[in-house]
């Protein structure tokens, strides 16, 4: 019977104990502070470790002063603010921001905060900018968050998966294929993979079919790998070197012509120089254009160029987006674009500073934002159109005068815009 009474007295003591570490502190605590700093008292002692005063949690050292700033407890950090309490969520000290759970713990490593990813290092201190981890890399905005999709940094482009690691290599996004360096930067013009060649625009998009570039003309099959030797298109055998390019009389006709950085020859480099042959013969369709040509026509040039302008002067007009106080801007065409009957047609948008790169130009889901500068936004429409002449069938690329804007950016994030649209 002693014995039980004693297990009761001692358990009765153990809670106790457990109670006054983890409880708030009875009525006969109080603040006392001196030359050294502020400690609690309980009765005739003094509180050490955790405590709760007041809904807050304060650490004391095992001297009895309180602790402000960072503190380790069992392997682990925790802030205290300059009054002592204990700080949870997003912690900004002397300008490093910091996160820690609910129970106050510094975080490290990947965390996630309001549907976003942030990355802290190994001593709790959020990262901006590129990232290694573990060999990966990632980046992060300014904010901290991790960003996914196309980035530009510092003129080249990126493309980051929806985890957030960056690509290498080749990778497809909405339907395109883009490849990658071993740094991450997309590639444009020629691209030496493994020993097969591939050439991809200036938006760094993968080409196929018949291709003209720097003046010669190559096939990309399917899969983009340039092709040598015979082949054959639309039923007509053709001629390609061991370099690539066609050679002989019969040259198949083209789907677009480059410059061999990838960049669209301009608009005015398909009117033949003097003595310059204009049409290339082919087999029949090319370029995936409809069978269906005009007929032989000496009919003036530039009234085609009309009549193409006119076909299409919704298709390509732009509008501009631009989000108050910002520096970000959207743009968008007003209309859809439609096949006729007789042209394959394609369009895109470039947007480019006055250098023609892409410096000071940052692009994330759907939206561009520009450093302060004057920059391009230009509509770019081209009409392949097949005609007949003396019994062949030939083929011709032309673009629409494009619907052209200047936005020039000021440091106080005001605009102009101005339409610079050849009338």
């Amino acid at each position: 019977m002693k014995g039980l009474n004693l297990k009761k007295i001692v358990a009765t003591a153990v809670a106790a104990m457990t109670i006054a570490t983890v409880s708030p502190v009875g009525a006969s605590a109080a603040w006392k502070q001196n030359s050294t700093g502020w400690w609690n008292t309980e009765g005739s002692s003094y509180s050490t470790g955790w405590r709760n005063i007041n809904s807050n949690w304060y650490y004391f050292g095992q001297d009895g002063y309180m602790k402000t700033g960072w503190a380790n407890d069992g392997g682990k950090w925790y802030f205290m603010n300059p009054s002592g309490a204990m700080v949870s969520g997003w912690i900004n000290n002397n300008g490093t921001w910091y996160i820690t759970d609910g129970s106050g713990a510094m975080k490290t490593g990947w965390v996630t905060d309001g549907g976003k990813w942030y990355f802290m290092n190994q001593s709790g201190v959020m990262q901006k900018g590129w990232i290694n981890n573990n060999g990966t890399w990632y980046i992060t905005d300014g904010s901290g968050a991790m960003r996914t999709g196309w980035i530009s940094d510092c003129g080249e482009w990126y493309l980051m998966s929806p985890s957030g690691a960056m690509k290498t290599g080749w990778a497809s996004d909405v339907g395109k294929w883009y490849f990658m360096n071993q740094s991450g930067a997309m590639q444009k013009g020629w691209i030496n993979d493994n020993g097969s060649r591939y050439f991809a625009n200036s938006s760094g998009t993968m080409q196929t079919g018949v291709i003209e570039v720097d003046g010669k003309i190559y096939y990309l099959a399917e899969s983009g790998v340039m092709q040598t030797g015979k082949i054959t298109i639309d039923g007509t055998e053709y001629t390609f070197a061991a370099t690539g390019e066609a050679i002989g009389d019969e040259k198949p006709a083209v789907t677009n012509s480059f410059n061999v950085d990838g960049t669209l020859v301009k608009e005015d480099s398909n009117k033949p120089a003097e003595n310059e042959e204009e049409e290339r013969s082919h087999g029949g369709g090319g370029g995936g254009g409809s069978h269906h040509h005009h007929s032989s026509t000496d009919k003036d040039k530039t009234n085609v160029q009309q009549d193409i302008d006119n076909a299409f002067s919704t298709a390509k007009k732009i509008t501009v987006k631009h989000e108050d106080n910002t520096n970000t801007y959207e743009f968008k065409f007003d209309n859809e674009l439609k096949q006729n009957g007789y042209d394959y047609v394609t369009r895109d948008l470039y947007v480019t500073n006055n250098a023609g790169t892409t410096k000071g130009i940052s692009y994330e889901d759907g939206k561009y934002t520009f450093k302060p500068g004057t920059y391009t936004v230009k509509s770019v429409i081209r009409v392949i159109r097949g005609y007949n002449k003396d019994g062949l069938d030939l083929a011709k690329i032309y673009y629409v005068t494009p619907d052209t804007k200047t936005i020039t950016v000021n440091a106080d994030k005001t605009i102009k815009v101005e339409d610079k649209t050849t009338k």
